[in-house]
């Protein structure tokens, strides 16, 4: 796991093990075939094109949400409340913008099942890690940075240390 110390990260010199197991069974995500590439080029979707922009971050769903209530269909409304959901708590970033695979997925929302779910949220969150700990490494005055990724899955990580 791109330079975590055996399978895990070091806080206050102990080891906390991070593993795909550990995201199934503490978040009940489920692991299987179809993995999830956020890089992937944008694809139509209907749930997209409600939006009308080119990018869309998560407060201008939260927007949308609150103003287009009455006159979107309460499936698309749930498919929209999906996205937020997934972006404010498994795999959010920094900058609040929202992965355009994201609306692809929920267009077909009895499919939602079928994805590796544990090994996006795990991946996005070690990856986060690893580039803190690269950021860490290097020679500066800066000090400060952040983690994105599923803070409550890290809490429960962390919660091992006490």
């Amino acid at each position: 796991m791109c330079g975590l110390k055996g399978g895990g990260f070091i806080i206050s010199n102990k080891v906390v093990h991070l593993s795909l197991l550990d995201v199934c069974l503490r978040l009940r995500l489920r692991v299987s075939s179809d993995s999830i590439n956020l890089d992937d080029v944008f694809v139509e979707s209907k749930c997209r094109k409600l939006l009308n922009n080119e990018i869309v971050d998560v407060e201008m769903l939260y927007d949308f949400l609150r103003r287009c209530r009455e006159s979107v269909s309460l499936g698309d409304y749930c498919r929209l409340y999906i996205v937020l959901g997934m972006l404010e708590f498994l795999i959010p970033s920094r900058k609040g913008t929202i992965f355009p695979m994201l609306f692809t997925i929920v267009d077909d929302l009895s499919g939602l099942g079928k994805y590796n779910w544990g090994g996006l949220v795990c991946e996005h969150l070690v990856g986060s890690i690893c580039n803190a700990s690269m950021f860490l490494q290097e020679k500066g005055k800066k000090r400060h940075f952040h983690i994105v990724g599923c803070e409550y899955l890290l809490q429960v990580i962390c919660n091992e240390l006490v």
